[in-house]
């Protein structure tokens, strides 16, 4: 028996989206995962001001990926008025993201706890022990970007606030204190995964896909040719009434489907040879919070921060110069373009997020799986709709 499905409002994701299956005898055949979060504007909202408030204005397109979309302005802002910033800026703009993909996947688990975590008080002795951690990256977060959520020490030419020694200090301490904690948080979600895909009969490659993969630096992010990168409408991939309701846009990489995020970074630079399933997925966005952590000891541990960290140049262009920043988000690749004219003023801006590239790469992974378990696979990707609907 052949029917289809709609859904709106995938609970345990971030933002508001839908879901279309066409499925036969209990199985998807077809699937399409999209968001429905109206149209905010910031590309165009940008046009016409000063470069230097693009890594601010960006910020505010989410709660969540604020960081990194301040710092993939900024460098595209650098980019296309050819700034040099200090490489103690770009260390601790480093250290910012690292600390928003631990806030952020950690944010992940406790939003799936109550699958992973059926009893009760064993799911919220896990949160208290994610929150410690979640803590940290917050004053991490404040101490280096002067902000929790919109840091407003990330300018276009650097950090404009050096990071003294002592408080650089009582960051690696820290470090320390959180690293038993962040371990265990691991070791605890990898176990209770394993009960869950039980529980649910799940099989060991469940939502499985051959797609290949993108990123660009496994912490940071590296400038690539934006003009790899294909974005297609709604209309030019779905039927009447899809078309009209769905408000995302959809990349694609080279014209192929690519999945970005942590599987693609080990992928491409551990040369990690993936099964493909989404279980995978989920304990890789875990390490990678463990990894983040000893990164950030690692950078900081480098050097003293206690220096100029801000290149002041005015950024100005020739109006058709593009510059491109990227940073590896949480999420995966996240891109912005931007040109600037001989006043400073932005005449084009492009914003391309991991979330807008694994829309594709989640309705490839629909197909086959049982649709009552589709919206377990949804939430292995940890979509951020707000961002993708910019």
């Amino acid at each position: 028996m052949r029917k289809v499905i709609n859904l709106e409002g995938i609970p345990l994701t971030e933002g508001h989206s839908g879901l279309y299956l066409e499925v036969e005898d209990g199985i998807v055949r077809k699937g399409y995962y999209y968001a429905l979060v109206p149209v905010r504007g910031f590309e165009t909202l940008l046009l016409d001001k000063e470069a230097v408030v693009a890594p601010i204005i960006t910020s505010r397109i989410c709660g969540l990926c604020q960081i990194t979309h301040s710092i993939a302005s900024a460098r595209a802002v650098e980019s296309a008025a050819g700034i040099d910033v200090p490489e103690e800026a770009e260390l601790l703009r480093e250290v910012l993201g690292l600390a928003v993909r631990i806030y952020n996947n950690l944010l992940h688990q406790i939003v799936v706890s109550e699958d992973v975590f059926p009893d009760r008080e064993e799911r919220f002795a896990f949160i208290r022990k994610v929150q410690k951690v979640r803590k940290f990256t917050g004053e991490v977060l404040e101490s280096i970007g002067g902000e929790i959520i919109h840091a407003p020490n990330i300018r276009v030419g650097g950090i404009s606030e050096p990071l003294e020694d002592f408080v650089r200090d009582k960051i690696l301490k820290s470090c320390e204190e959180v690293k038993p904690i962040i371990n265990q948080v691991f070791e605890e979600f990898k176990e209770g995964l394993n009960k869950f895909w039980k529980r649910e009969g799940l099989s060991e490659d469940f939502g499985r896909h051959n797609l290949p993969f993108f990123a660009t630096d496994k912490f940071y992010g590296r400038e690539i040719d934006y003009r790899r990168i294909e974005l297609k409408y709604p209309q030019e991939i779905f039927d009447f009434p899809l078309k009209r309701e769905v408000t995302s846009l959809f990349p694609f990489i080279d014209g192929k489907v690519v999945e970005t995020g942590p599987r693609a970074r080990k992928v491409l630079f551990e040369s990690y040879k993936p099964s493909g399933g989404i279980k995978e997925l989920h304990f890789l966005r875990a390490l990678e919070s463990i990894e983040a952590l000893n990164r950030i000891e690692e950078i900081l541990s480098s050097r003293s921060f206690e220096v100029e960290m801000w290149n002041r140049t005015f950024p100005t262009s020739d109006g058709e110069t593009p510059g491109v920043g990227v940073h590896e988000a949480p999420r995966g690749t996240n891109l912005h373009v931007v040109k600037l004219d001989k006043r400073g003023r932005i005449v084009y801006y492009k914003i391309v997020v991991p979330t807008e590239i694994n829309f594709m790469v989640i309705s490839e992974a629909l197909k086959g799986i049982p649709a009552s378990k589709a919206e377990i696979l949804i939430r292995a990707y940890d979509p951020c709709i707000v961002c993708a609907v910019h």
